[in-house]
C-alpha cells in the first residue's frame, strides 16, 4: 500500500491540558451530504489515540499542507502528548487544530467497527475548514511530496 499515494493527516485529541496525535493515511469520505458529512479512518487495535477517542468521542483530523512534513514524521513515530500551549496547536472548543493545515475536520465519533484486524472509526464532521491556497502533503512510496495540479 506504500505505492498508493495518499494525503497525510494528523488525528488529534485533547485530554485536560494535553494534545494526543498520530498520523493517518486511511481517511475516506463516506457521506458527502453537506448536512451530515461523515468520514472513516482505520487505527491499530492497540492505538493510544483510538482508546482516547473511544472514551471522549470528539477528535480532529488535520490534513497537512506541504510544509508540514516535519509534523508528519514526528506523529508517525511519537505518541507522547504535547501541552496545549504548544505553538503548533490552535484550541477551538475542545478541538486541537494544527495551524496552517490544508483542511481541518472537527468530528464526533459515530461508530467503531472492531471485527477486523484493525478498528474502523466512523466520524460525523461537525465543522470543517480548508485553505485552497495551500498544497496538500502527499505520502507516496515512503516519501513525502506535494500534488501538482494543473
Amino acid at each position: 500500500m506504500s505505492l498508493v499515494p495518499t494525503s497525510v493527516s494528523i488525528l488529534s485529541y485533547i485530554e485536560t491540558d494535553l494534545v494526543f496525535g498520530c498520523t493517518i493515511s486511511s481517511l475516506v469520505s463516506v457521506n458527502i451530504d453537506e448536512k451530515n458529512p461523515e468520514i472513516v479512518f482505520v487505527l491499530k487495535k492497540e492505538s493510544l489515540i483510538g482508546e482516547k477517542i473511544r472514551a471522549g468521542n470528539f477528535f480532529t483530523i488535520n490534513v497537512l499542507s506541504i510544509n508540514q512534513d516535519v509534523l508528519a514524521k514526528k506523529y508517525s513515530t511519537s505518541r507522547d502528548p504535547e501541552m496545549k500551549s504548544e505553538k503548533t496547536w490552535k484550541i477551538n472548543n475542545n478541538f486541537a487544530e494544527i495551524n496552517n493545515a490544508r483542511v481541518i475536520l472537527n468530528c464526533k465519533l459515530v461508530q467503531i467497527y472492531s471485527s477486523h484486524a484493525a478498528d474502523i472509526f466512523v466520524g460525523a464532521v461537525l465543522k470543517y475548514s480548508g485553505d485552497t491556497s495551500l498544497s496538500a502533503l502527499i505520502y507516496d512510496a515512503r516519501t513525502y511530496g506535494k500534488f501538482e495540479s494543473g
